[in-house]
């Protein structure tokens, strides 16, 4: 299940606003990261969330919220598989209006006195069809809709204390997760304490009486009882290093005991806030397996240090497939974990104090929002190896890199530095920021190859700092023209069918189409190469000579002298382009990239997908194939990229490498 869209018409300070919509997860967890400042109204829309997702929806709200003037609509998808399941359970449980509402749709709406939505015109079948969802997916298997943990949590200092449970717990598992997944943070942390001590406790006595089979020669039918704390055991080891779950050398377990890199056994209480925080969300994934679920978080860097705040939100979308986690934050380092392009920036305009939502998309607005929240380097971030993206669409590059290779989040930063033929000054900045370190860190930077002949990418290659690469592919979309990855993603994602046979043949079909437009856009490309700024600097000529003398007339011989020198430089520079413009050469450029552009098209290798644009293949695979917004498809085909290695050409694979391993790039 996910979050589709929601629609605020008034919910205390916020005030028409629409976020969304969204597309359903990929198989890693999706992140979305509501930033801004204090009072803009990011815990707001997450309580919005867990009221939609409880079970008692309006009876619950009205009860704590009177104010009838509040009116909101949240609209909710289920994926294809929890829909199937939804439907298998109709027909064990009929309920004739709800069945027949899902023959037809996957999505359904839970608002609050919004009349104009869709859940108003139909309350009593869609609270009816979120009762059912509840009951259809809230089974042992799995998490049922999800969990909530708010901004005032805290770990109460009690341990164990209800040894009346022991012997016969009073709930199922089923009925825990219903009972405490949008509760208190401290009634959800006592829960989660008593499960994992009486598992400690069951775990014990199941294993005595094997043993006491052994003793006493009884034949034994089962397998000896695996320990329950194994998993959890595996997430605190991975999270802290040496760290390890331990007896306490209790008869009767009263809470749990840690191991520390010490070798010292303290009770779990004793951690740090943060690390009980880090092992305390994350257990919620593995005691009830959430897969496919909606997660809110509010300030997920509660009591953490930076780096762990890194690593709570790394393993949230590792640890189970296929969430959506919202966040609400105003730290720098949870929303560069996140990354700019799943962060939606939630602040009030001082003039109107109406909440404005800005789509971390909308890459200007959003550095601009960021740079105002962290000060001009924050929104950047520094790591040991800072990666300059220098192409026309560096934003896209920075998306592609910052996802697949998110694993080297904390050891590389890539910065988007925009075009270098749009700004040659910027770079030549950067390409004199290479040649140095600036403290630790490291300079890189890659570029688009865009229609660079080959003498051109070899100059930039051969660069004395050894840090700059020319990308052997158009642009970054380029990497995403792989059949498999596109047929996958439009199939399972936005449920058309193909296969990649048929994506390889209409791709083909697009590229052949766009071949005149590629030649056309590749000459004028190489001819801005001949025409670009000159260099008309004149040696040392006036070189410590004034052109005035003491009385403070002008010196004309040395004025004289300059515009010699300067007429010479121009006439220089006209006769050098007349000849690296002369029909013959022109023709000779026209037929070099002619021939390129039909060996592309014909050759073995399907050459174009390198010197074609990428982006234009995709923007019209998308409009032929009714797939709907671009930046949508394309980023849903990054994401897919990042959580299947195999489709992760090599060639980036090599280059991150490298950048990670602080050596020279080599083409």
């Amino acid at each position: 299940m996910w979050v589709r869209e929601i629609v605020v018409k008034k919910f205390r300070q916020i005030e028409e606003i629409r976020i969304g919509p969204f597309t359903m997860p990929a198989k890693s967890s999706d992140l979305v990261a509501l930033a801004g400042p204090n009072g803009g109204g990011k815990s707001s829309v997450l309580e919005l969330l867990g009221f939609a997702l409880s079970n008692v929806w309006s009876l619950g709200y009205e009860q704590r919220r009177s104010f009838p003037e509040y009116s909101f609509e949240v609209t909710l998808a289920l994926t294809p598989d929890e829909h199937m399941e939804v439907k298998n359970f109709l027909h064990r449980n009929p309920h004739d209006d709800v069945s027949a509402y899902f023959e037809k749709e996957s999505i359904y709406y839970r608002s609050f006195n919004y009349s104009e939505g869709r859940h108003y015109q139909n309350r009593y079948t869609f609270d009816r069809v979120h009762s059912v969802v509840s009951q259809a997916l809230g089974h042992p298997e799995r998490s049922g809709l999800g969990f909530s943990l708010k901004s005032d949590r805290f770990y109460p200092p009690d341990g164990f204390q209800r040894q009346s449970l022991l012997d016969s717990p009073s709930m199922t598992e089923q009925q825990r997760n219903r009972r405490w997944a949008f509760s208190d943070s401290d009634n959800q942390y006592r829960d989660m304490l008593n499960f994992l001590v009486q598992q400690r406790y069951h775990y014990f006595r199941r294993l005595g009486a094997y043993h006491h089979k052994i003793v006493n020669a009884q034949k034994i039918f089962d397998a000896m009882p695996e320990d329950p704390l194994r998993p959890y055991d595996d997430l605190l080891q991975q999270l802290f290093p040496g760290y390890r779950f331990s007896d306490g050398n209790e008869e009767v377990p009263s809470t749990l005991f840690v191991e520390i890199p010490s070798g010292k056994v303290i009770p779990f209480l004793e951690l740090s806030s943060g690390e009980k925080e880090v092992f305390f969300i994350l257990s919620f994934f593995l005691r009830y397996q959430v897969i496919n679920s909606i997660i809110i978080v509010d300030e997920p860097e509660l009591h953490l240090h930076p780096e762990l705040a890194r690593l709570l939100v790394k393993a949230m979308q590792t640890i189970q497939p296929g969430n959506q986690i919202w966040l609400a934050t105003h730290n720098p380092e949870i929303i560069d974990e996140a990354r700019r392009d799943r962060v939606i920036y939630v602040a009030r305009d001082q003039a109107t104090n109406k909440t404005i939502i800005t789509k971390g998309t909308e890459e200007s607005e959003a550095l601009r929002i960021m740079k105002e929240m962290f000060g001009g380097s924050g929104y950047i971030g520094v790591a040991k190896r800072m990666v300059f993206l220098e192409g026309d669409n560096a934003s896209s590059d920075r998306k592609v890199f910052s996802n697949v290779f998110a694993h080297y989040g904390s050891t590389i930063k890539f910065i988007p530095a925009k075009s270098s033929e749009n700004q040659p000054r910027l770079n030549a900045a950067i390409l004199h920021i290479l040649e140095s370190d600036l403290g630790w860190a490291q300079f890189y930077l890659l570029r688009d190859r865009d229609y660079f002949p080959q003498d051109v990418v070899e100059k930039y290659n051969e660069h004395k700092s050894g840090r700059v690469y020319v990308l052997k592919r158009h642009e970054i979309e380029n990497y995403l023209l792989n059949e498999e990855l596109i047929a996958k993603v439009q199939t399972e994602v936005f449920e058309k069918m193909t296969d990649a046979a048929r994506v390889g043949k209409q791709l083909k079909h697009i590229a052949r189409k766009m071949s005149g437009e590629v030649l056309r856009n590749m000459i004028s490309f190489r001819l801005n190469l001949i025409y670009r700024p000159e260099d008309f600097s004149l040696g040392q000529i006036l070189l410590g000579q004034s052109i005035v003398d003491e009385s403070g007339d002008s010196l004309v011989e040395r004025i004289d002298a300059l515009k010699k020198s300067l007429l010479t430089k121009v006439s220089e520079v006209n006769t050098s382009l007349q000849k690296a413009t002369a029909p013959t050469v022109l023709g000779e450029l026209v037929n070099q990239c002619q021939q390129q552009v039909i060996s592309a098209i014909n050759g073995e290798g399907n050459g174009w997908k390198h010197l074609f644009p990428g982006k234009e293949l995709l923007k019209d695979y998308v409009k032929s194939e009714d797939l709907g917004d671009f930046i949508v498809f394309r980023n849903t085909l990054i994401n897919e990229m990042a959580v299947s290695p195999y489709f992760v050409p090599q060639e980036l694979k090599d280059i991150v490498q490298q950048i990670a391993d602080g050596n020279p790039l080599s083409a």
